[in-house]
């Protein structure tokens, strides 16, 4: 499976272009990342994942995993940027994914574009609840964590479920991860509970509206005006 990773690895530099070091350096410092950023386009990264998607689905659950395991082990944010992307479409690694590899990935990771490549996109609504318990009891683990990496995912993992959900017990889990982190200033934090409501507020306005009023001195400051101003017009 190094051999598969390493040939993606391949791929990746030779598709990236070459560009100068003041530029990767703000790129960098931009994500947040410490990783090397060699810049790799975006319309570029996603003809490979056309490519290597196709290929990785003939192989077993555990040597996918495997491979991502080497991708999100680089020195190079393009490589764990793909592995995340990867992620996103294979459906059935997603499904045999335990939290605890989530946790591993994720505590690997640093800044928040590094952490949303893998938990932005990773469960919809329905795969969430169809593991409820170990969801659950994941997202306040990592909430309640030191690294403020897993504090990010367990507000970041909850956004694309509750984003078109009518799951009272989605919602108040989002809640109450909220309560737990509002107090944080890092702009990792301030900002994905910002994201998160405004996802819990596309099918439940009047509901944040009554949240946002009633918790408006405790919730950040952005976290509050980028919402209500979702809420009222349409826009962050």
């Amino acid at each position: 499976m190094k051999n598969i990773a390493q040939g993606i690895k391949s791929t990746i530099r030779r598709s990236a272009e070459k560009c100068p070091t003041e530029q990767a350096e703000f790129v960098q410092k931009y994500l947040g990342t410490k990783r090397k950023f060699i810049c790799l386009k975006s319309a570029d990264r996603d003809k490979i994942l056309a490519q290597k998607t196709h290929e990785l689905k003939t192989l077993e659950i555990k040597s996918v995993l495997r491979i991502l395991d080497e991708l999100f082990s680089t020195d190079t944010f393009e490589d764990f940027n793909f592995a995340g992307k990867l992620l996103t479409r294979l459906p059935n690694v997603r499904e045999q994914l335990k939290m605890t590899q989530i946790k591993k990935w994720v505590s690997a990771s640093n800044g928040w574009a590094e952490c949303d490549c893998i938990c932005q996109s990773l469960f919809d609504e329905k795969e969430v609840l169809a593991r409820w318990k170990e969801f659950k009891e994941a997202i306040i683990k990592f909430s309640k964590g030191k690294n403020i990496q897993l504090r990010r995912a367990s507000l970041v993992l909850q956004a694309k479920p509750n984003r078109h959900s009518s799951s009272p017990q989605l919602r108040r889990l989002a809640y109450d991860t909220i309560e737990r982190l509002k107090s944080e200033q890092d702009v990792r934090i301030t900002k994905a509970i910002s994201w998160l409501l405004r996802e819990l507020s596309r099918g439940n306005k009047e509901e944040v509206k009554v949240y946002l009023q009633k918790n408006k001195s405790s919730l950040p400051k952005i976290a509050y005006r980028e919402t209500m101003k979702k809420i009222v017009i349409g826009k962050k």
